[in-house]
């Protein structure tokens, strides 16, 4: 009995001065990696008998990890903890474990004291003490010491497949916890073929039990089974293998019976009819508004049956234009393709048409060209035809869209996340509150006569208002040249100059065939313009690259998890060039100098989140909290339970009082 034990302990403890080492049922080696920033990746590489097994850190309803202890000189200032790659499923009923079954390959981070892997560092010893637990129909503990140096460590073919299977993105999720369930939401673009959460928290989850995928209307929910009295612990840790690919989970638990909405549906109703009117006042719908004010001045003498035709022709253009761009979210979201408020403006192509848009109708304005009958004078402009009502209502909200009002961003982020029928009534209340002076003066068409009668004043006014279109138009060229690239925005630029010198020709001209003819150019101009920026496949990757951003943070996806962790406060400014709020904002309060030395001074990460081109992890993250549009602004520091959303306009003393 005596030499039994004796020969199991040998057999379980195998000191071995070379790779590789025989343990009972595996080979165990260390195998060199690649070099990454200057540190060496080393892993411990098992290579088991057919169908034996060892797990991952959450083994799973039985089963044990991988413990490691290293030994090494003072080259050598530190040895990572091990890299978990994502594990397999190993049922073995009516048990689940979490692990690898046949091979694995462990990863580590080296690094070196003087941070140089140099050719003399790598004749330095190290050692590892290896214990694990591999598993068939039998469990074995089993024990490995390598003594070795790193020069002597041999590569392997299959240690950069190991170290991709190491997930490195997170995911941002909304987890709670719901009766006899987790409920894990998130957003995922394609279809999900299969899905399954390795939570590293233990003792939380039946792991036995299926997890079942559900389609909500604007992400995907998975329900995932937890053991009755289960002590769950605040933060929810894991691996979700969506499609086999991997993303990290670190997750606050929500309470189970809070909404993921911080409002009510008529909450929502009431905040988008506030930030509906109050989007009428925002300097990005000015220009268009304007002319409308003007239109009805003009025909202020005429019948009040007129005024009311008109003005409800505005209000009929303002609602189906909100209810089609709400209709368009919805739809996209279900077939799987992520927008946010202010969509159409992250397309060079709507930007670019856009600004030839406003620069043509404010060169209109500033020479009173009669364009004919034919085109009832753009947006209204100069024509009493209801047709021009209905389309300066269309185009106000194309141009008010960017623009996110007070009230507006809680209102829009509870509607998208909400089923269809809950998202278009927000989408019509918002369209109202837009609409509601113009609804106003339908059923009061008697209010026209406050207004000053018409005059030789209307004509210097609307000369003056070409001046709003021609900066509005300047304002979309800038965004057009941060999406685009310098051969586009030059390309854009000629055109403008094109049609200038064909408006110029049509004043001067006399005939009505050269007249058409110049306006026909003017159309191919623009038909070929916008045909080489759809054809263009370069496009502008960083945007936002004016000079007051280029010191701060770039936003990445699972940023605010790591400054959280690592205890640093951070001010998050999700932005976009298009959006006139932002812009205003940035210039009102972030850029000045003492809000600039505040975040020094009190060591805050000031983060840019730059959503001017189409990004759907920024959608993704912006939906987390509720919006579905910019600005938004997150801050942190450390002691706070959760991140605090800041007002959408800013000042000086908001942000003071704030932090």
């Amino acid at each position: 009995m005596k030499y039994l034990k004796l020969f199991l302990l040998l057999a379980l403890s195998i000191e071995i001065y070379a790779n590789p080492v025989e343990t009972g049922h595996a080979q165990v080696s260390l195998v060199k990696g690649p070099i990454i920033d200057n540190n060496l990746v080393i892993g411990i590489k098992m290579d088991m008998q057919e169908n034996w097994h060892t797990y991952w850190k959450n083994p799973g309803d039985s089963g044990g990890p991988l413990k490691v202890k290293w030994s090494y000189g003072e080259s050598t200032s530190e040895i990572s903890d091990v890299l978990w790659p994502s594990p397999e499923l190993i049922p073995y009923p009516p048990l689940m474990t979490y692990g690898y079954k046949d091979f694995v390959i462990f990863p580590f981070i080296l690094t070196p004291n003087n941070n140089t892997v140099e050719d003399s560092y790598l004749g330095h010893k190290i050692e590892a003490d290896v214990d694990f637990l591999i598993c068939d129909d039998i469990c074995v503990p089993e024990k490995a010491l390598i003594k070795t140096n790193l020069r002597e460590i041999s590569t392997t073919p299959e240690f950069n497949e190991w170290l991709s299977r190491v997930p490195s993105v997170t995911l941002p999720t909304l987890i709670s916890k719901n009766e006899n369930f987790l409920e894990i939401r998130f957003s995922y673009n394609k279809n999900i073929n299969n899905v399954y959460f390795y939570i590293e928290n233990q003792d939380i989850v039946s792991h036995a039990e299926a997890q079942n995928l559900i389609k909500e209307d604007n992400n995907w929910l998975l329900k995932v089974p937890i053991n009755p009295n289960s002590k769950i612990e605040k933060t929810i840790d894991g691996v979700l293998s969506v499609n086999q690919e991997t993303y990290l989970i670190d997750s606050d638990l929500k309470d189970s019976k809070s909404n993921n909405s911080s409002i009510t549906f008529i909450q929502a109703i009431i905040f988008a009819f506030l930030g509906g009117i109050i989007l009428n006042l925002m300097p990005c719908v000015f220009p268009i508004i304007s002319l409308k004010i003007l239109s009805f001045i003009s025909i202020g003498n005429e019948s009040k049956l007129k005024i009311r035709q008109h003005a409800l022709s505005f209000c009929f253009g303002v609602m189906i234009s909100f209810l089609t761009i709400g209709l368009l979210l919805v739809f996209l979201k279900e077939a799987g393709t992520y927008l946010g408020w202010g969509f159409q403006l992250q397309s060079p192509i709507i930007v670019g048409l856009l600004s030839i848009l406003m620069f043509l109708i404010g060169v209109i304005l500033l020479t009173d060209i009669n364009i004919g009958s034919s085109l009832t004078k753009l947006g209204g402009v100069g024509s009493n035809s209801l047709s021009g009502s209905f389309l300066t209502g269309v185009l106000a909200v194309i141009v008010a869209s960017p623009c996110t009002a007070p009230f507006m961003g809680a209102a829009l982020g509870y509607a998208l996340i909400q089923p269809s029928n809950t998202t278009l009534p927000i989408f019509a209340s918002l369209g109202l509150g837009f609409a509601l002076p113009y609804l106003i003066l339908s059923i009061y068409p008697g209010l026209i006569k406050s207004l000053p009668k018409p005059g030789q004043w209307m004509v210097t006014l609307k000369e003056f208002f070409a001046f709003p279109m021609f900066a509005t138009s300047l304002w979309l060229i800038w965004v057009f040249s941060l999406q685009t690239n310098t051969d586009l925005l030059i390309g854009l630029l000629l055109t403008m100059l094109i049609i200038a010198s064909l408006l110029w020709i049509i004043i001067k001209l006399k005939s009505k065939s050269l007249r058409l003819i110049s306006w026909i150019l003017i159309l191919i101009t623009i038909v070929y313009e916008s045909y080489q920026i759809i054809s263009n496949n370069n496009p502008n990757d960083a945007t936002l690259s004016d000079s007051r951003y280029a010191q701060n943070t770039k936003w990445e996806l699972g940023i605010e998890e790591k400054l959280r962790n690592e205890n640093q406060a951070y001010l998050i400014n999700f932005t976009a060039a298009w959006c006139i709020t932002c812009q205003a904002n940035d210039k009102i309060a972030l850029s000045r100098p003492k809000i600039k030395d505040y975040l020094k001074d009190n060591n805050i990460r000031y983060i840019v989140a730059d959503w001017t081109n189409k990004d759907d992890e920024i959608l993704q993250t912006l939906e987390l909290y509720g919006r579905n549009g910019v600005p938004l602004y997150i801050y942190w520091k450390p002691n706070m339970e959760k991140p605090l959303i800041l007002p959408s306009i800013l000042t000086e003393q908001i942000l003071l009082d704030n932090f």
